[in-house]
């Protein structure tokens, strides 16, 4: 039978084609973790032990997806956020770190703030809501998404963790569909907001194998989803509640000016980068 670090250092070789070695390395680490059950803290003790050939094509195949850009949290059907595992697969966007700071930001905000009522826009994988709900005891969750698979992966993940959530299937742009919503003491979304024109800057791992329509906006009207949702917060957030977004890191001034009609306090934070990324809005006019 092969040894670990052979095969190891084979499949990370394999990666350099397309990945630095440094992220070849933790991509690989991650696969024979999660796909393979192998700790990589003991295989560090032990190079020499064996891999079983059934893990070890297992493995080639999990290279061979790899090596096409497909997303590795798609490759180990896991992604991990703050302190979640979630399910994911393709249909459903893969949570990104800044995102875990926008969550984090609203734990701060609302930690002393007792049972809070929230609601995600665009949920996803349910990474947002379920943060929220594992880290603001006695929250009502309610979560909402286009998506019916998204949706699905979503419900799932709330199973997993022993979450109650109320998801829902509605368009935010159908606003027939809002009157049976809230009030909410909270109102988080991260819509789409990459630009069509912007499409150029992005990866293959993500234009290939992510959803578009988690992503991507016309260039025409690329607050379309912001208004939308602040429309909806001026129905359905209480007086004294909060609306939270993660924004495009280029359209920060416009996002603030379309809140400053609504709100009377509107704070744009910048992410651990430096890039503008998150809002807060209070204070409904």
């Amino acid at each position: 039978m092969t040894q670990y670090k052979e095969l190891k250092d084979r499949s990370i070789e394999l990666l350099k084609a397309i990945y630095p070695e440094r992220e070849s390395r933790a991509i690989i680490n991650r696969v024979f973790s999660d796909i393979l059950g192998i700790d990589p803290l003991k295989a560090m003790v032990d190079p020499d032990m064996p891999v079983d050939p059934e893990k070890e094509i297992l493995l080639m195949s999990c290279t061979r997806d790899l090596l096409s850009y497909k997303p590795l949290q798609y490759v180990t059907g896991k992604a991990y956020f703050l302190d979640l595992q979630l399910d994911v697969r393709p249909g459903v966007l893969i949570p990104r770190p800044e995102t875990e700071e926008l969550v984090s930001w609203i734990i701060r905000d609302q930690a002393s703030a007792g049972p809070v009522s929230i609601l995600d826009i665009g949920t996803g994988s349910g990474c947002i809501v379920l943060a929220l709900g594992k880290k603001l005891p006695g929250a009502k969750l309610t979560a909402l998404d286009i998506s019916p698979s998204a949706l699905e992966i979503a419900r799932a993940n709330a199973v997993k963790h022993a979450m109650p959530v109320s998801f829902l299937e509605i368009d935010i742009m159908d606003e027939e569909a809002w009157k049976h919503l809230g009030p909410f003491d909270v109102i988080v979304s991260n819509p789409p907001y990459v630009r069509e024109s912007e499409k150029s800057l992005m990866q293959p791992n993500v234009l290939d194998f992510e959803p578009a329509v988690a992503l991507f906006v016309g260039d025409d009207d690329p607050l379309v989803f912001y208004r939308k949702v602040s429309d909806l917060a001026h129905q359905h957030l209480f007086k004294t509640g909060f609306l939270y977004f993660e924004i495009n890191e280029y359209l920060g001034d416009e996002v603030v000016r379309l809140l400053r009609n609504s709100f009377s306090e509107v704070i744009l934070k910048q992410d651990l980068h430096g890039k503008n990324r998150f809002i807060r809005a209070a204070g409904l006019l």
